[in-house]
């Protein structure tokens, strides 16, 4: 009996004994979050929410201005006379820069020379006693004649060989020409000496009147005024000096305006 009693005690005081020790690891474990906590705490700070739309934010500022008139107009003790000269250079400089809304709009110059048909293709080019672009079309006595530039009707009539000839004045940015066109198989209707045309307006058909191999349009400009003045007054004078301007290097419309072998469009 004496060593079961024996036994029981040591049983209860082992108990006892673990039972104190898990307390005391409960309670310190306990104190040790409780000293750890300080270090974790959360620091909050007040913030005024009415004024929170107008923070101290920088704004940029352009001082390009600024720092230039201090530059142009601060004395200091390193600046000498010669410096104004400086100051007035610069000055002329910001004053001669244009300002956007002076910029004057690009004007694409004014264009004054056209093909006289819609459709051609060349077949003779300028020479001695011909001065004048040969052309023919698909189109034949369907093809419309129209003046080279805007003008006035100067000529309508018939040569000796009965070909049908209209010429057209024109005063391009005041220098005189005059457009000759030859072997018309009919007149536009409405034509008349004196009648101002525009690079639209029908002169008549392509044909093959006079002395002819074929039915085209043999068109001939000059840089003088035929039946206007002293230079080439009539006919005869008008060969002669288209002859004179050709050894001269003029060439009639092509040296107006660029004019292809062929075209489809004026």
């Amino acid at each position: 009996m004496k060593s079961e009693t024996s036994y029981v005690l040591r049983g209860k005081c082992i108990i006892t004994i673990s039972i104190v020790l898990l307390v005391a690891s409960i309670g310190l474990m306990t104190f040790n979050m409780a000293a750890d906590q300080g270090e974790y705490s959360f620091l909050y700070e007040q913030v005024d929410v009415n004024n929170i739309a107008t923070a101290a934010v920088p704004i940029k500022k352009d001082t390009t201005n600024k720092i230039i008139t201090e530059l142009l107009l601060t004395e200091t003790p390193y600046k000498v006379e010669q410096n104004q000269e400086s100051k007035k250079e610069i000055f002329n400089i910001f004053q001669e820069v244009p300002k956007v809304e002076d910029a004057k709009p690009v004007v694409a110059p004014k264009r004054h020379w056209y093909l006289p048909t819609e459709q051609g293709t060349i077949t003779q080019y300028p020479g001695y006693n011909h001065v004048a672009l040969d052309i023919t079309s698909p189109r034949g006595v369907y093809e419309a004649i129209y003046p080279v530039a805007e003008g006035v009707i100067s000529g309508i009539y018939r040569d000796y060989a009965g070909a049908l000839i209209v010429t057209v004045r024109h005063n391009i940015e005041g220098k005189i020409y005059t457009s000759q066109y030859v072997h018309l198989s009919s007149y536009a209707p409405g034509l008349y000496v004196g009648k101002p045309v525009s690079v639209n307006d029908r002169l008549g058909q392509m044909g093959s009147t006079g002395i002819s191999t074929g039915v085209h349009l043999h068109l001939a400009v000059i840089d003088c005024s035929l039946y206007g003045d002293n230079t080439c007054p009539e006919l005869g004078s008008f060969y002669s000096y288209a002859n004179y301007r050709l050894g001269q290097g003029f060439y009639g419309l092509q040296n107006l305006m660029y004019v292809p072998y062929t075209w489809y469009g004026r």
